[in-house]
C-alpha cells in the first residue's frame, strides 16, 4: 500500500479505505453495490470508525504485557468509545451539511 510519495499516516488511511471498499465490492458483487449500501455521509462515518477503533490484537497484547490487563481493557474501551463518538459526530454534521 505505501508509496514513496505518501507519509506513513496517509498510506495507512489509503490502505484502510481501499481494503474497506474492496471488501464491500466483493460482498455486493459489483462496484456499484457500494452506493446502494452506503450514502456518502454513512460511508464517511464508517471510515472514521474504522480508522479510530482498537488496533490489531498484537498491539493490545503488547499493551497487556507492558501495562497489565486493566490498562489493556481500558485502552480497548476508550478507543472504541472515541471511535463511536467521532463517527457519530461525522454522521450528524455530515447529515446537517448535506
Amino acid at each position: 500500500c505505501p508509496s514513496p510519495n505518501n507519509t506513513a499516516k496517509s498510506a495507512s488511511v489509503t490502505c484502510t479505505c481501499l481494503a474497506l471498499v474492496s471488501t464491500i465490492t466483493v460482498l455486493t458483487g459489483s462496484a456499484g453495490g457500494i452506493t446502494t449500501l452506503l450514502s456518502p455521509v454513512s460511508a464517511a462515518s464508517f471510515l472514521t470508525f474504522c480508522l479510530l477503533y482498537t488496533p490489531c490484537v498484537a498491539a493490545i497484547a503488547a499493551i497487556k504485557q507492558e501495562l497489565g490487563r486493566k490498562w489493556a481493557m481500558i485502552t480497548v474501551i476508550l478507543q472504541c468509545s472515541i471511535a463511536w463518538l467521532c463517527s457519530g459526530a461525522v454522521y450528524v454534521i455530515g447529515s446537517i451539511l448535506l
